[in-house]
């Protein structure tokens, strides 16, 4: 599935299926999101039990938080340093990404102007799920060749309403 979804994703967008190219682009966004959280020893990982009930804003902001804290673990970083802020391009991106989807036949006036604007859409969420993509296996390798760095990051979670949140931590 990883090895086919730019290629997919390109050729989605090449061809004017807009909506699909954003739709994969989110998943792939999610994904991304939670194995760079399981990599840095978030309780929101791959591993926890409630995955499915964890929202993408709480992951979000916990590596918003993460990275501020965190400055020495990002400075090869090739993620902007406004990408989980909270005004930032990944949540401006998901935001006009749930206008799009979830507004899509609500309003019949505005159709013709989301259609236009999903293909910036699409083509910013490939930018961002690339970017994420490194991001991911980079920290990996950070862990693999330096755990060292990680080990001394300091974590927090950042949502107490998130389904992985424990009191304390």
């Amino acid at each position: 599935m990883h090895t086919d979804f730019f290629d997919r994703c390109e050729s989605a967008i090449q061809n004017g299926f807009y909506f699909e190219a954003i739709i994969m682009e989110y998943a792939a966004i999610e994904s991304r999101l939670e194995v760079i959280c399981g990599v840095l020893g978030f309780p929101c990982g791959k591993d926890c039990k409630c995955r499915k009930d964890i929202m993408i804003g709480s992951r979000i902001d916990c590596l918003r938080k993460y990275r501020c804290d965190n400055v020495a673990i990002f400075t090869k970083s090739k993620l902007p340093l406004t990408f989980f802020t909270e005004k930032g391009v990944l949540k401006k991106w998901i935001d006009k990404r749930n206008r799009i989807v979830h507004g899509l036949y609500k309003d019949e006036i505005k159709y013709s102007g989301r259609i236009q604007e999903s293909e910036s859409l699409a083509e910013k969420g490939l930018e961002y799920t690339r970017l994420l993509y490194n991001e991911a296996k980079r920290i990996r390798r950070m862990k693999k060749n330096h755990p060292f760095i990680l080990e001394n990051g300091i974590m927090a979670c950042e949502n107490k309403k998130c389904k992985a949140y424990k009191e304390g931590e």
